[in-house]
């Protein structure tokens, strides 16, 4: 990712907070547009993403842009210039955004390569997926995780290096692409874990985590994360478009909360955030929900 994406980015996701945005940018983008309803595209063209106080501007190569001013008493909701709602969403998350208006959803995604110049563009087919590939590495142990986004169901694989006894590559099937990923010692045991987040097809984007940890830097065993349906009280209000994070030495999970009558692309209820620290259950560790906020 570019350093003017990341810094984008940043901007974005320090949004909520109500932290004015002091400069203006832009940056080449590319937007898969879906169809109201649908959970796939047809259509991949070039655009260009700018913001300034807020504001947001996504000028298409098919001679469409959207104006977007953002709503004071509602994080992630704005009005485009014809006055419908539009919700921002960050699903996708560092590889792009997603905004649902009101006939269509677009997945802004930061990488542009293999598009046409936008100048030239008329229209382009989305025949391939989005590639996930990438390495971390945190206290001598290296992970390279990468999945080919290609499908509802894609393959995960992650392949470890560096530890002592079992470097074997971990492959698996998951429900939908990898948005991210992120490695850490959350329980400060001097091994590291590797968090992948996925996300399901269609429109409600639901988050899973796919996660492992470093024994003593000897092997990799997984990490459970419940279910959120297993919490009857935290799971009220739920329909998918979950955040993940690492924060500390604790591990975030955030999402949007729907009042009966509300629309997938618009809730009205605020956000929940899960707090979970990572322990050693009976069989394997497990992330264990210690508190849980909303705002």
């Amino acid at each position: 990712m570019k350093l003017k994406q990341i810094i984008l980015l940043i901007l974005f996701l320090l949004s909520p907070l109500s932290i004015p945005f002091a400069m203006a940018d832009s940056t080449d983008a590319r937007c898969d547009i879906y169809p109201k309803g649908e959970d796939h595209s047809d259509v991949s063209i070039p655009c260009t993403f700018s913001q300034r106080q807020g504001y947001i501007y996504i000028d298409r190569s098919d001679n469409i842009s959207h104006e977007l001013t953002p709503q004071e008493d509602a994080v992630g909701h704005f009005k485009d210039a014809q006055g419908n709602d539009v919700y921002r969403q960050s699903g996708l998350g560092e590889i792009g955004l997603i905004f649902r208006f009101k006939n269509e959803s677009i997945y802004l995604y930061w990488d542009t390569v293999g598009l046409p110049d936008k100048k030239t563009h008329k229209e382009t087919k989305s025949s391939s997926g989005h590639l996930y590939d990438k390495t971390f590495d945190l206290l001598g142990i290296s992970f390279h995780v990468s999945c080919p986004n290609d499908s509802s169901l894609s393959t995960l694989t992650i392949k470890p290096s560096g530890l002592k006894i079992d470097n074997s590559t971990i492959t698996q099937e998951i429900d939908g692409i990898v948005i991210g990923a992120e490695v850490a010692d959350v329980n400060s045991d001097g091994s590291p874990e590797i968090y992948v987040y996925t996300q399901s097809a269609g429109s409600g984007s639901y988050g899973n985590v796919i996660a492992y940890s470093a024994n003593h830097k000897k092997s990799l065993s997984s990490i459970y994360l419940p279910p959120l349906s297993d919490d009857k009280v935290n799971s009220q209000g739920y329909m998918g478009h979950d955040e993940f994070a690492v924060v500390e030495t604790s591990f975030v999970r955030r999402f949007p909360l729907y009042k009966k009558g509300d629309t997938n692309n618009k809730a009205t209820g605020g956000t929940r955030q899960l707090q979970y620290k990572l322990v050693m259950g009976e069989a394997s560790w497990q992330l264990k929900r210690v508190n849980s906020t909303e705002y």
